[in-house]
Protein backbone atom coordinates (compact mmCIF):
# COMPACT_ATOMS: atom_id res chain seq x y z
CA UNK A 1 0.00 0.00 0.00
CA UNK A 2 3.22 2.14 0.92
CA UNK A 3 4.22 1.49 -2.41
CA UNK A 4 1.71 2.93 -4.52
CA UNK A 5 1.05 6.30 -2.25
CA UNK A 6 4.66 6.27 -3.00
CA UNK A 7 4.09 6.18 -7.11
CA UNK A 8 1.52 8.36 -6.74
CA UNK A 9 3.09 11.15 -4.80
CA UNK A 10 5.95 10.67 -7.71
CA UNK A 11 3.94 11.20 -10.49
CA UNK A 12 1.69 14.15 -9.22
CA UNK A 13 4.97 15.36 -8.31
CA UNK A 14 6.25 15.68 -11.82
CA UNK A 15 3.12 17.03 -13.12
CA UNK A 16 3.10 19.78 -11.09
CA UNK A 17 6.81 20.16 -12.04
CA UNK A 18 5.47 20.43 -15.70
CA UNK A 19 2.26 22.45 -15.24
CA UNK A 20 5.16 24.85 -13.53
CA UNK A 21 7.07 24.88 -16.08
CA UNK A 22 4.98 25.59 -18.71
CA UNK A 23 3.05 28.44 -16.74
CA UNK A 24 6.40 29.96 -16.18
CA UNK A 25 8.36 29.32 -19.74
CA UNK A 26 4.73 29.72 -22.22
CA UNK A 27 2.74 26.32 -23.15
CA UNK A 28 3.79 26.00 -26.88
CA UNK A 29 5.99 28.23 -27.36
CA UNK A 30 3.78 31.23 -26.46
CA UNK A 31 4.68 34.15 -24.34
CA UNK A 32 5.50 33.39 -20.89
CA UNK A 33 3.82 34.39 -17.43
CA UNK A 34 6.63 36.76 -16.48
CA UNK A 35 6.64 38.37 -19.92
CA UNK A 36 2.54 39.16 -19.27
CA UNK A 37 3.77 40.10 -15.54
CA UNK A 38 6.04 42.71 -15.91
CA UNK A 39 4.15 44.17 -18.86
CA UNK A 40 0.83 44.27 -16.56
CA UNK A 41 3.17 46.01 -14.04
CA UNK A 42 4.52 48.65 -16.36
CA UNK A 43 0.74 49.40 -17.45
CA UNK A 44 -0.82 49.72 -14.35
CA UNK A 45 2.30 52.05 -13.24
CA UNK A 46 1.19 54.31 -16.31
CA UNK A 47 -2.23 53.72 -15.87
CA UNK A 48 -1.90 55.78 -12.46
CA UNK A 49 -1.52 58.76 -14.17
CA UNK A 50 -4.94 58.92 -16.42
CA UNK A 51 -8.07 60.24 -14.25
CA UNK A 52 -10.00 57.64 -14.04
CA UNK A 53 -12.94 57.58 -15.46
CA UNK A 54 -17.27 56.96 -14.27
CA UNK A 55 -17.65 53.30 -13.55
CA UNK A 56 -19.69 52.00 -16.10
CA UNK A 57 -24.03 51.42 -15.37
CA UNK A 58 -24.37 47.93 -13.17
CA UNK A 59 -25.69 45.34 -16.00
CA UNK A 60 -27.69 42.91 -14.41
CA UNK A 61 -26.30 39.39 -15.89
CA UNK A 62 -30.20 38.06 -14.56
CA UNK A 63 -32.35 40.51 -16.41
CA UNK A 64 -34.54 39.11 -18.96
CA UNK A 65 -33.89 39.30 -22.49
CA UNK A 66 -36.29 39.92 -25.58
CA UNK A 67 -35.71 36.75 -28.05
CA UNK A 68 -38.26 37.53 -30.31
CA UNK A 69 -40.29 40.28 -31.65
CA UNK A 70 -43.61 40.14 -33.49
CA UNK A 71 -45.65 42.82 -35.40
CA UNK A 72 -49.27 43.13 -36.64
CA UNK A 73 -51.51 45.09 -37.75
CA UNK A 74 -54.19 46.36 -35.48
CA UNK A 75 -55.61 48.97 -37.59
CA UNK A 76 -59.04 47.00 -38.55
CA UNK A 77 -60.95 46.73 -35.80
CA UNK A 78 -62.91 43.65 -34.77
CA UNK A 79 -65.53 42.47 -32.11
CA UNK A 80 -64.84 40.83 -29.23
CA UNK A 81 -66.46 38.14 -30.57
CA UNK A 82 -64.42 37.65 -33.26
CA UNK A 83 -61.19 37.79 -31.28
CA UNK A 84 -62.87 35.03 -28.71
CA UNK A 85 -62.84 33.13 -32.22
CA UNK A 86 -59.71 33.97 -33.15
CA UNK A 87 -58.33 32.99 -29.49
CA UNK A 88 -59.71 29.79 -29.91
CA UNK A 89 -57.39 29.32 -33.52
CA UNK A 90 -53.91 30.24 -32.51
CA UNK A 91 -51.48 28.86 -30.22
CA UNK A 92 -51.48 31.10 -27.61
CA UNK A 93 -53.26 32.03 -24.20
CA UNK A 94 -53.76 35.83 -25.44
CA UNK A 95 -54.92 37.67 -28.32
CA UNK A 96 -54.40 41.83 -29.13
CA UNK A 97 -57.20 43.34 -30.78
CA UNK A 98 -58.72 46.74 -31.65
CA UNK A 99 -62.21 46.82 -30.56
CA UNK A 100 -64.89 47.60 -32.98
CA UNK A 101 -66.83 48.85 -30.17
CA UNK A 102 -64.91 51.47 -28.78
CA UNK A 103 -61.33 51.96 -31.32
CA UNK A 104 -59.03 51.11 -28.51
CA UNK A 105 -56.38 48.21 -28.18
CA UNK A 106 -57.74 45.39 -26.06
CA UNK A 107 -56.39 41.97 -25.39
CA UNK A 108 -58.95 38.75 -24.77
CA UNK A 109 -57.38 35.98 -23.18
CA UNK A 110 -57.78 31.89 -21.18
CA UNK A 111 -58.40 32.06 -17.65
CA UNK A 112 -56.36 29.68 -15.47
CA UNK A 113 -60.15 29.00 -13.80
CA UNK A 114 -61.89 28.57 -17.34
CA UNK A 115 -63.26 30.84 -19.51
CA UNK A 116 -61.91 33.56 -21.29
CA UNK A 117 -61.13 37.06 -19.98
CA UNK A 118 -61.33 40.55 -21.48
CA UNK A 119 -58.72 43.60 -20.42
CA UNK A 120 -59.91 46.84 -21.93
CA UNK A 121 -57.91 50.43 -21.49
CA UNK A 122 -59.81 52.54 -18.88
CA UNK A 123 -62.20 55.13 -20.13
Amino acid sequence: MYASIDLVADRLARKLRKYKERRVEGHHGGSNMGENLSQALNELETDEDVVEEAPEEFVDPEAPVITKIKSFDLSKPISVEEAIFALDYIDHDFYVFRDGANDEISVVYKRNAGGVGLIQPQQ
